[in-house]
């Protein structure tokens, strides 16, 4: 297997890509660091038998982190590793991997508004009466 090191913005080995490195690897941390709060308080309300409005609307915020996170992964993956496949005459294989990839899922990678934030703070959460437990 070959190993290269493009200047530090990603590793490719064997054909494979890597673009998690320096500061994109913070910025991907971050987010998921911050999905992971957003969970935490999810199963929170869950124990704490909050509203179910209240439940779904902090789900929306995960599944916002998340989707941040996958964008910015997608876009560093299109900058370096998309961009040295082509150049190296092997776009059929990255196409292909992009094909599969938005066939899986093709709603994690809906595009919204940037700057929408879903983070639900308490003094948004209205006490409610339990409609569903």
């Amino acid at each position: 297997m070959l190993l290269f090191v493009h200047s530090e913005t990603h590793i490719c080995l064997g054909g494979k890509c890597v673009a998690i490195t320096g500061d994109t690897k913070r910025q991907l941390r971050s987010r998921l660091v911050k999905a992971q709060g957003h969970l935490s308080a999810v199963i929170r309300m869950i124990d704490d038998e909050k509203y179910c409005i209240d439940v779904l609307t902090q789900l929306k915020a995960v599944q916002a982190a998340l989707d941040k996170t996958a964008h910015l992964m997608l876009k560093q993956h299109l900058d370096t590793c998309v961009v040295e496949a082509v150049k190296a005459d092997d776009s059929a294989r990255v196409m292909n991997e992009l094909w599969q990839l938005l066939r899986r899922g093709e709603s994690s990678f809906e595009v919204e508004e940037e700057g929408e934030d879903m983070e639900v703070t308490k003094s948004q959460q209205k006490p409610h009466t339990h409609c569903c437990h």
